[in-house]
């Protein structure tokens, strides 16, 4: 444990620019951190797993906000591509942030999806972040729905901060340029903007208030509830419905590089931690 607390402090001395308390934390990040080395929570593993998940918000919320599950599997060779909508999305059940998009009139190469599909399934995930919740993950591929929205080539993501079951605050993503660059802005619960910055993404124009915010803040709670937090993320495609997209227990692994340290603070003010 020794050695992985000093590894955890140097990284994020070397990421962030300053020493973590991570035994008696104070920032966000710091808090994060603590729930790596200091928490053995088997439920972090389920609704991390992008498969098992589903169960835990049909039974929390209800079957209608998840998207359609084309096919799931653990052998790339299963995949029917050939009959699979013409657009869809790609992912693998045990990692984060990987995902093939294939869009209508795309002529993808199935050929080298199978080999992306094989280069997840092949893939321990987690491990060097210290994430633990990730080794129980079954390796699978999920085929879902491609959600649309006429505004965005991908939908605005909706990402709530639940603190011991409550939606704190929000920031919404949205990928401009077709998707190539990530565009974000922080709000209340109430839709009033944050000043709080990212290092790596810019901050983007703004965005209207959501017609569904009230019930995406009730649903983020629900799927919140019995957690000291998690972050939930919700879509809402040309304000019609409102979609699952994921739960996270450990964003940026703890590493998150806010421009500003009292910008870590304030968000970890929210979540009090037992440090017993």
């Amino acid at each position: 444990m020794h050695g992985e607390l000093f590894h955890q402090k140097l990284y994020t001395y070397l990421r962030l620019g300053y020493w973590p308390h991570i035994q008696n934390p104070r920032t966000f990040n710091e808090k994060l951190l603590h729930r790596k080395l200091y928490t053995n929570n088997p439920q972090f593993t389920v609704v991390e797993d992008k498969w098992a998940v589903r169960e835990y918000v049909r039974n929390a919320v209800g079957e209608d906000i998840l998207p359609t599950v084309y096919h799931v599997t653990d052998d790339p060779d299963d995949i029917p591509f050939d009959n699979l909508p013409d657009a869809y999305v790609l992912k693998p059940t045990h990692m984060s942030g990987n995902v093939v998009i294939i869009d209508q009139d795309e002529n993808p190469d199935i050929t080298a999806l199978r080999e992306q599909c094989r280069c997840w399934l092949s893939t321990t995930y987690g491990t060097k972040q210290g994430e633990y919740w990730y080794r129980d993950i079954k390796p699978r591929i999920i085929v879902e729905e491609r959600l649309t929205d006429d505004r965005l080539h991908v939908p605005a993501d909706f990402k709530f901060y639940v603190f011991h079951g409550r939606v704190e605050m929000l920031y919404v993503l949205q990928h401009a340029n077709d998707g190539a660059d990530k565009q974000y802005n922080y709000y209340t619960r109430q839709w009033e903007p944050l000043d709080i910055q990212f290092h790596h993404w810019e901050v983007g124009p703004g965005y209207d208030r959501p017609d569904k915010l009230e019930r995406m803040i009730e649903i983020a709670e629900l799927l919140g509830d019995g957690f000291d937090h998690i972050r939930v993320d919700l879509y809402a495609p040309d304000d019609d419905r409102i979609i699952f997209g994921e739960l996270t227990v450990a964003e940026g692994s703890g590493w998150n590089q806010f421009s500003a340290w009292e910008d870590d603070l304030a968000i970890g003010s929210y979540w009090t931690v037992d440090c017993k």
